[in-house]
């Protein structure tokens, strides 16, 4: 019996949340419900005891998440990226780059700081496209 990979699901979820109609409820607990499972997954001492390629299941649930504001971007400030910070400095550049885009699509200002802080780390990281971005939505909000 052949096994699909774990990533290869996150990569399925991901195209499945490009076309959903969910409340913006169910969005909601879905971005968060990612974002813990992230988290878990970014934890080095699980990540030492994984029986499979951890590395690209992260990757692949940070795509879901990506995709997840790409395509409905009404809950882009409703989703708590706190649990991911911890871990942030141990990420590579692509999942730095999508998290740090994450946070630019909060709108949330405090996060500022550390967009730019991060994108030091990598000179590809397009620092100034994400304060452009962060600071447009913190003005729509407003």
């Amino acid at each position: 019996m052949e096994t699909i990979p774990f990533e290869l699901i996150y990569d399925y979820l991901a195209d499945f949340l490009e076309s959903v109609e969910w409340s913006k409820e169910t969005l909601t607990e879905v971005g968060s419900t990612l974002i813990r499972r992230t988290a878990w997954e970014s934890d080095p001492a699980y990540t030492r005891k994984a029986s499979y390629n951890s590395r690209a299941v992260l990757e692949a649930k940070l795509h879901a998440l990506y995709t997840l504001v790409q395509h409905h971007s009404e809950i882009a400030d409703s989703l708590d990226y706190t649990p991911l910070l911890p871990h942030i400095r141990t990420y590579d550049e692509e999942c730095t780059d999508t998290v740090l885009y994450l946070l630019a699509c909060t709108g949330d200002l405090q996060y500022m700081q550390l967009i730019e802080q991060e994108a030091a780390r990598f000179p590809d990281i397009p620092l100034d496209e994400y304060r452009k971005e962060l600071t447009f939505r913190a003005e729509k909000k407003a």
